[in-house]
């Protein structure tokens, strides 16, 4: 059975649902989540997406990164944080970064957690979806989202520039 992602307007109104596949002919829009994750340290933690993955193969990006299916953004958050690296923990949401352009991208709901470091001796990276976890520290991400954009996903060069330029203890816990 093919899975059914939130389909949505220009305003992130929810229009209804539609088969994951439709949206990879870029004429949707859908809703995604992703995750900072920081450890007691202040390092987050960015995944390596997998080379068979279908939006930005081979991209480092948030250490969870999904696709909203017919659930909140919060939901999705808790549902994917457990299957992309195999771990839960309490997370709050920061901000919403439009990736709009012509009706289609997709709106991500970016949150942020604090992670232990016995939760993050447990982290287990789902191998379909990332072939490498890492942990790095805030300003060397930031420095590296502008110099070598072409390594990065989208959102997640727009989610670190924003929490640069609005000012990093805003966000950090």
């Amino acid at each position: 059975m093919a899975e059914l992602i939130t389909e949505v307007d220009n305003n992130d109104n929810f229009l209804g649902l539609r088969e994951r596949e439709e949206f990879y002919s870029g004429k949707h829009i859908h809703r995604a989540a992703q995750l900072i994750l920081l450890n007691p340290e202040n390092k987050m933690l960015i995944q390596k997406r997998a080379p068979q993955k279908r939006w930005f193969p081979g991209r480092y990006t948030y250490s969870v990164s999904g696709t909203v299916a017919n659930e909140s953004y919060e939901a999705c958050m808790a549902r994917e944080m457990l299957e992309e690296i195999g771990i839960s923990v309490p997370f709050q949401k920061l901000f919403k970064i439009p990736c709009v352009v012509e009706n289609k991208g997709a709106f991500h709901m970016v949150f942020s957690g604090l992670c232990s470091e016995k939760n993050a001796s447990l982290i287990r990276p789902d191998p379909e979806e990332a072939v490498s976890v890492e942990w790095i520290e805030l300003e060397e991400l930031h420095r590296a989202v502008k110099t070598e954009p072409e390594k990065y996903t989208p959102s997640l060069r727009e989610g670190i520039i924003k929490i640069f330029r609005e000012g990093c203890e805003k966000y950090i816990f």
